[in-house]
């Protein structure tokens, strides 16, 4: 099937926008030209679909269990044209970013999307994967989550956490800690909310650190996967990349604003490809970040 990706759309700056690609439910080639997405349709079970740029525009194959009708089709587009934000209008973004020689070539490469899982579930479940730890361990995390309680690769259901015991997620699904957190997220409301927020960026990112196990770090950092990139979701990881690139300069909010003014309520995004730029440019993509 054809994606109707808006025009100045490009597949490959998505799929390295963040490490998302590089987990469960999706998979990325080495070049991080071709994204595979595990999803589940209600009536058709779990469905993989690869995404590639081709003639003519943006394609999908998808495969399931059953024939999908127009109807599923059509909802699968739906799910994947919100995995790719196509809703996402970056244009006011790539016009500031034309006058920074430091980030002119996010403009040129139409960088900026965040890749976001199918559900806001995943989501909350990948970000509370990666607080205090590893690359490595979050890889497992997603994994050992995908494999006991998914169904077809696709990111387990709030419903399936649900029904896990603390004991369990620790034991399959190697999340230590965040064990209770993660099965109080799936024992709470829907969060498809934090989909449809309508408040302001500070009324959500107070309603985002009411989540269990969430705080500064984890609701910044699914605030971009929301499009709201005020916020700058300072770790231990972005002040390391920060000196390497500033001379050994510390990294604070106040350093970082001054450099970033200029981009407004745009400075988180701005910040995140500053330090990313050199995912774009290298030859290959699913090694280790």
């Amino acid at each position: 099937m054809t994606l109707a990706a808006p025009p100045q759309f490009r597949l490959r700056p998505t799929v390295r926008s963040h490490g998302w690609s590089d987990l469960p439910p999706f998979a990325a080639d080495r070049r991080g030209e071709e994204l595979t997405v595990r999803f589940l349709l209600p009536g058709a079970g779990p469905v993989a679909a690869v995404v590639r740029e081709g003639a003519p525009g943006l394609r999908a194959t998808l495969a399931s269990r059953r024939p999908l009708g127009r109807a599923a089709r059509r909802q699968a587009a739906g799910i994947l044209a919100g995995c790719l934000r196509f809703d996402l209008d970056l244009s006011a973004f790539w016009r500031l970013c034309r006058g920074d020689p430091a980030l002119a070539w996010a403009a040129r490469e139409r960088a900026g999307r965040f890749l976001r899982a199918p559900t806001a579930f995943a989501d909350a479940g990948l970000v509370l994967a990666t607080t205090n730890c590893s690359w490595a361990l979050t890889r497992r995390i997603a994994a050992g989550l995908v494999e006991r309680w998914g169904d077809g690769g696709a990111f387990p259901t709030q419903a399936a956490i649900a029904g896990a015991t603390q004991a369990q997620l620790r034991a399959h699904g190697r999340l230590g800690y965040r064990a209770p957190y993660l099965r109080a997220l799936a024992r709470g409301p829907d969060l498809s909310w934090t989909r449809s927020e309508s408040g302001t960026t500070d009324q959500l990112r107070r309603k985002l650190m009411d989540l269990p196990g969430f705080g500064p770090y984890a609701a910044e950092n699914l605030m971009r996967l929301l499009g709201r990139f005020e916020h700058l979701a300072l770790d231990s990881w972005v002040a390391r990349r920060w000196g390497e690139l500033f001379g050994g300069e510390r990294v604070s909010p106040a350093v970082v604003e001054r450099r970033l003014d200029r981009y407004g309520p745009w400075r988180g995004l701005a910040l995140w490809l500053l330090l990313t730029e050199p995912w774009h440019s290298r030859d290959t993509w699913t090694e280790s970040l």
